[in-house]
């Protein structure tokens, strides 16, 4: 119980230490503490039911094993993979920034082009 508070508050530490700017990877890490938490509630009952009934269920367990093997959790897993990197630390994830090379262009795909009209 110890480590568990001790994680809490490198945790709460380190959301409180994030700037404005890193609100992304604010609400990214709380998904994926929020995650964490509720697989964690789900196996702890599990866990207490076949202590207080003294034979495990196992159709249970083998549901949520399928369930989180899935394809949903998979996409959610590379998902919040993919919005942790972060190479040049200004809070917003790699795959969300929008890259100059779009924007140094300056033709815009909404319009038509001259030799149309």
């Amino acid at each position: 119980m110890l480590k568990i508070s001790q994680w809490l508050k490198k945790g709460k530490n380190y959301l409180r230490s994030m700037t404005k700017s890193h609100a992304a990877m604010r609400y990214i890490v709380w998904y994926a503490a929020l995650l964490v938490i509720c697989c964690s509630i789900y196996v702890g009952a599990w866990i207490y039911d076949w202590n207080n009934t003294l034979k495990p269920d196992l159709v249970e367990l083998r549901n949520f094993l399928h369930e989180i093997s899935g394809a949903a959790w998979i996409a959610v897993i590379g998902f919040l993979a993919k919005s942790f990197i972060d190479r040049d630390n200004n809070g917003i994830p790699d795959q969300y920034e929008e890259k100059k090379e779009d924007k140094d262009n300056g033709e815009s795909t909404s319009e038509r082009p001259a030799s149309d009209v």
